[in-house]
C-alpha cells in the first residue's frame, strides 16, 4: 500500500489507522518511524523541508565547502548504510578533484545493495540504483545459501573497515 501513512496502531483489534481515515488489519506490524534530521541540524537553518538540500551528483550543499550525505542529505533515496558509504566516496572524490583543480568524474547514482534474511541459511538481495538512470531500479536477487555467505563477507569487510577488527 504505498504512500499510505499510518498514524496510530490499535493493538487490541490489530488495526492500523491511516492518514486517510482507513483501517488495515495485522498480524504483525513492522513499521519504520518517521526519519528526521537530528535537532542541531535542523535548528543550523541549512535544511528546507526538514532535509540538507544538495547537489545530487556530487552532495554538496548551497553553502560553500559543505557536503552533506546519508540520514541529513535532500536525496530521493534510501536511508541506509549502504547509500551513505557510496555517497561518501564520492564525496571524497569531489573533494579531491577540486583541491586539483578538475571536475567530478563520477557523480553520485544513489546505488547500493541490501541484503534481505529468509530464514534457514537463505539470504536474497536487492540491487538497487535511485539516480543513476531515467527512473529508480531495483532487482531482488536470490534468496540463496551462497548469497547468505557473501552477506557474512560484507558484514565482515565494514566490520574490519570500521573498528579494524
Amino acid at each position: 500500500m504505498p504512500k499510505q501513512r499510518v498514524v496510530e496502531l490499535d493493538t487490541h483489534s490489530k488495526e492500523a489507522r491511516l492518514e486517510s481515515g482507513g483501517t488495515v488489519p495485522y498480524d504483525l506490524f513492522v513499521g519504520i518511524p518517521v526519519h528526521r534530521v537530528p535537532a542541531v541540524v535542523e535548528n543550523s537553518g541549512i535544511t528546507v523541508d526538514g532535509w540538507v538540500p544538495v547537489d545530487h551528483t556530487n552532495l554538496r550543499t548551497r553553502v560553500p565547502h559543505f557536503y552533506a550525505l546519508g540520514d541529513v542529505a535532500g536525496v530521493p533515496i534510501a536511508k541506509a548504510g549502504v547509500f551513505a558509504e557510496a555517497a561518501a566516496a564520492v564525496v571524497a572524490d569531489d573533494i579531491g578533484a577540486r583541491l586539483r583543480g578538475g571536475v567530478l568524474q563520477r557523480p553520485y547514482e544513489g546505488a547500493g545493495s541490501c541484503y534481505i534474511e529468509f530464514g534457514r541459511g537463505m539470504v536474497g538481495k536487492v540491487e538497487a540504483n535511485f539516480l543513476g538512470g531515467p527512473a529508480p531500479t531495483a532487482r531482488l536477487v536470490g534468496p540463496s545459501r551462497e548469497l547468505a555467505a557473501e552477506k557474512e563477507a560484507f558484514a565482515s569487510t565494514r566490520h574490519a573497515r570500521w573498528f579494524g577488527s
